[in-house]
């Protein structure tokens, strides 16, 4: 298994999950699978994401999409966005999840004291578990992502 979060060291939502993120990077590493940052903004530098996960405590593996590769094949608009993948026998990637982390922005600026609904969690147990998703898609809240058009 395979999990992204798509994220920005800018979005203030993103940072409110990054507590959520450390728990969801034990849970998969406890499975045997793997867990990835895409940072989604085109102009950062390493040392700023070092700098960034430095200030958080949080060290996972970072990819920096300048160019939305991943962005653009699995159509994220915002940040945080997870994507949870399997992979079959030969080896064939399929997105068992996507979407909302959890339920602690209802939208931009509207937090919950805590999250009641865990829906990535649930999803990478669910997929651990050979069981099937549902849904397989939560319409993510976060920060858009910014194009640079130049």
């Amino acid at each position: 298994m395979q999990v992204l979060i798509f994220t920005s060291t800018d979005c203030p939502i993103a940072n409110a999950l990054v507590p959520e993120f450390k728990r969801l990077k034990e849970q998969v590493f406890a499975e045997g699978g793997s867990i990835a940052f895409v940072h989604t903004w085109e102009n950062r530098t390493q040392a700023e994401l070092d700098k960034h996960a430095e200030e958080y405590d949080f060290r996972p593996h970072n990819i920096v999409d300048r160019r939305h590769e991943l962005v653009n094949r699995f159509d994220i608009t915002v940040t945080p966005e997870v994507v949870v993948i399997l992979f079959d026998k030969l080896s064939n990637p399929k997105v068992v999840y996507q979407g909302r982390v959890n339920n602690l922005f209802d939208s931009p600026g509207n937090r919950r004291d805590r999250a009641t609904e865990h829906y990535a969690r649930e999803a990478i147990h669910a997929a651990f578990q050979g069981q099937i998703v549902t849904p397989q898609y939560r319409k993510p809240t976060g920060c858009l992502i910014e194009v640079n058009h130049d």
